[in-house]
C-alpha cells in the first residue's frame, strides 16, 4: 500500500494497480494491467491505469523500463537493475546481478555531475527463444 508521504490522495485503484505491479515480474504494460484488472474493477478505463501509472512514477513507486511494441513496460522494482527485453517474444527480464556500479564509474562524468539513476535496457533474445 502506498504511505502517506507520498502527499497523494490514497485511492483504491491506484493501490491495486501498484500492488498488481508489486506481484509480477512481467514488466506490464498499461493495457496488460487493464486486462488483468478489469474483472476485479468494473469501473477502470484505460485512461485511469495510464493516469495512476504516471503518478505512481511521478512519486517513484514505479518506474517506465522501455517500450515494447508501441508499448510502455513497467516495473515497480525501482531499485538500479538491468533488464534485458526479448526481441522475439516481447519479455522484459529483470538481471539483477549486473555490476551497475561499474557501469556508473564507466560513465566518467565530469563537472560534478551526479548520477541519480541508472537505467540499462539490453536487446537480445531470451533463454526461451535462444533455444529454439
Amino acid at each position: 500500500m502506498l504511505t502517506a508521504n507520498t502527499k497523494m490522495r490514497n485511492s483504491a485503484t491506484r493501490n491495486s494497480i501498484y500492488q498488481y505491479l508489486c506481484g509480477t515480474k512481467e514488466h506490464p504494460s498499461a493495457e496488460m494491467i487493464f486486462n488483468d484488472l478489469k474483472g476485479d474493477l468494473p469501473n477502470l478505463s484505460l485512461g485511469t491505469v495510464y493516469r495512476n501509472l504516471k503518478q505512481l512514477e511521478e512519486i517513484g513507486r514505479v518506474i517506465r523500463v522501455t517500450t515494447v511494441d508501441n508499448h510502455e513496460r513497467y516495473d515497480a522494482n525501482c531499485e538500479d537493475h538491468v533488464h534485458l527485453v526479448c526481441e522475439r517474444c516481447g519479455r522484459v527480464i529483470d538481471i539483477m546481478d549486473a555490476d551497475i556500479n561499474a557501469a556508473k564509474a564507466a560513465c566518467n562524468l565530469s563537472g560534478g555531475a551526479k548520477i541519480k539513476h541508472i537505467q540499462i535496457v539490453l536487446n537480445g533474445t531470451c533463454e526461451s527463444c535462444s533455444e529454439e
